[in-house]
């Protein structure tokens, strides 16, 4: 697999993170002539991410002088970085470009941790050891299996973060043959296991300090998206090579490919475009619009004289994926431009996404309510035509299906371009929408509505058409004005699912195997069909489990009337 060049960033001295992309896609591959039909539980090994997010807390101990010591923390974490990530499992957000970064470490002097504001009245000689606390990492393969709160794990980074080039030369960093190694960039290259590497080193400490919930299905939050009819999308080809943009550069050859592949798949140019080339296609009520930027429309995070178009296209589309450079997270492009107000997905496939451009962009959306982010963790081996042409293939597939692919859904279609394990969803675990319902309901006012719960649980026979009830009896008499239900479902595979609500003479659906591989349902439900509904009498939950292999059962259900 052939890696392509980069070039330097004069005004930091730093150069730049290949976009590690290869160019050996065909038009054959096209893939949105492909089928994007949600895949099958007999490819349950091919989900993706093969790994979970969680918040850790990084402690070490360091040496520098007086003048370095408030940014030592953040650059211990490079290292630590580094060392985690060729593991191959192990994946730290970085720190180096967060604002906040000084105020976050915790200092221990005298017996116990204080805060950095506390710490700055404290001479400097006396503050070696650090804490940072709520970091984002992402664990994948073996490092996920049985991962626990409190479980520990080690990092060997160095105690002088600013004289290791000098300390040790090239003996503790891997060889790069793009990249000339010096102190600013030792921790990219760092590898203390080296043999010739004899530099005194630590083991920092990094410590799970919180797991996030990811046993249900989240959605894209389609509602928002569609809601005028029509998906804008725009690809930022960067530029691959040396020098000036030529149209041999491959991120020229990658740009006309994804048009070609969009022409193949019956897209419409529209002529002339803003900026670059924009494609157009009809996909039952949604209108596609996809604008494709060439190297020389915006060749990457340093072209500051195209920057106008970097802003454009934020500004203007509600897909954006970047394929280009990442030059070592010390670009502020993803931190300069006004973002828009709507809801944006952004599919960022320079290196190490995740470890440098999450913060930036969720700071300049002001949250996660408007922002999904898709990126990587690892240094990416594929263009754009391999992560963004799929994404956009499922969402068009997506579309006329009932908004039926979820995240997973998504990042299997990557995965299935890509290879591996490289792409992540970040933002999307409180995504309200799903395709029976939002998730973030307004719960019912409990000095008004009547609850009536059925606690016990209920086996889900397997593969068996005929299903199983549960049943609720309502003995009030009274009109409901809303009717809310709520499910909690363990089940090892929600897909093979379909679950209805009856009463009287009506049948509302809740769930219609939806969610793939994803376990178990808590949600709430509000079924607006039994608005103005006789409370009174039977609601009966029917329970269908349609496919062979995987079980559960209804733990409980419970039914909110707001009389």
């Amino acid at each position: 697999m052939r890696q392509v060049g980069y070039w330097m960033l004069a005004t930091l001295g730093l150069a730049l993170t290949p976009a590690c992309v290869t160019d050996d896609t065909t038009d054959d591959d096209n893939p949105f002539l492909g089928d994007m039909t949600n895949l099958g539980k007999e490819d349950s090994q091919y989900e993706n991410p093969a790994g979970i997010e969680v918040e850790i807390d990084f402690e070490a101990e360091v040496e520098a002088p007086a003048y370095k010591i408030w940014d030592a923390p953040a650059d211990l974490g490079q290292f630590a970085l580094t060392y985690l990530s060729k593991r191959d499992e192990f994946y730290l957000e970085s720190l180096a470009e967060d604002a906040t970064t000084n105020d976050r470490p915790e200092w221990f002097v005298g017996g116990e941790w204080i805060s950095t504001e506390a710490a700055h009245s404290v001479p400097t000689d006396q503050l070696r050891r650090f804490r940072i606390r709520g970091i984002n990492a992402v664990l994948l393969h073996q490092a996920a299996t049985g991962v626990t709160e409190g479980q520990v794990f080690q990092a060997e980074i160095p105690i002088k973060p600013y004289t290791v080039m000098a300390d040790a030369g090239d003996t503790c960093a891997d060889p790069d043959d793009h990249m000339g190694l010096d102190q600013s960039i030792y921790w990219y290259q760092w590898n203390p296991d080296r043999s010739g590497c004899t530099l005194t080193t630590q083991q920092a400490t990094i410590t799970v300090a919180r797991m996030f919930r990811a046993d249900q299905p989240t959605y894209p939050e389609y509602d928002q998206l569609l809601a005028d009819g029509r998906v804008t999308a725009v690809i930022l080809f960067g530029q691959i090579g040396d020098g000036a943009v030529t149209d041999s550069d491959a991120g020229m050859r990658a740009f006309n490919q994804m048009a070609r592949y969009l022409a193949g798949a019956g897209f419409g140019e529209e002529t002339p475009a803003p900026v670059g080339r924009r494609f157009t296609k009809a996909v039952g009520d949604v209108s596609f619009q996809i604008d494709l930027y060439s190297p020389y429309d915006f060749s990457g995070l340093s072209d500051y004289a195209h920057f106008g178009n970097f802003q454009r296209a934020l500004s203007e589309h509600e897909i954006v994926a970047y394929d280009g450079h990442s030059m070592l997270g010390a670009s502020d492009f993803w931190s300069r431009p006004e973002y828009p107000t709507f809801y944006q997905i952004f599919l960022y496939g320079g290196c190490l996404g995740y470890e440098y451009y999450i913060r930036p962009i969720l700071a300049g959306k002001g949250g996660w309510d408007k922002v999904d982010i898709v990126s990587s963790v690892v240094e990416v081996s594929a263009d754009a035509n391999r992560y963004a042409a799929p994404f956009l293939a499922k969402m068009m597939w997506a579309v006329e299906h009932g908004n039926a692919a979820s995240w997973k859904d998504y990042l299997i279609a990557i995965r299935q371009k890509v290879g591996d394990s490289t792409f992540g969803a970040s933002g999307v675990r409180e995504n309200c929408y799903t395709p029976t319902g939002s998730r973030c309901v307004v719960p019912p006012d409990p000095t008004t509505s009547r609850r009536y719960e059925a606690p016990t649980p209920v086996e889900i026979p397997d593969n068996l058409p005929a299903g199983v009830t549960s049943v609720i009896e309502v003995p009030d008499a009274l009109t409901a004005s809303a009717v809310a239900v709520e499910l909690n479902v363990t089940h090892t595979w929600v897909g093979d699912l379909k679950l209805v609500l009856e009463h009287g003479a009506t049948q509302v659906t809740l769930w219609d195997r939806a969610g793939g591989s994803a376990h178990d349902i808590h949600q709430t439900f509000t079924p607006e069909a039994f608005a103005g509904a006789d409370a009174a009498g039977t609601w009966t939950l029917h329970l269908y489990d349609l496919a062979a292999r995987d079980t559960g059962r209804l733990e409980n259900w419970t039914l909110v009337v707001t009389p």
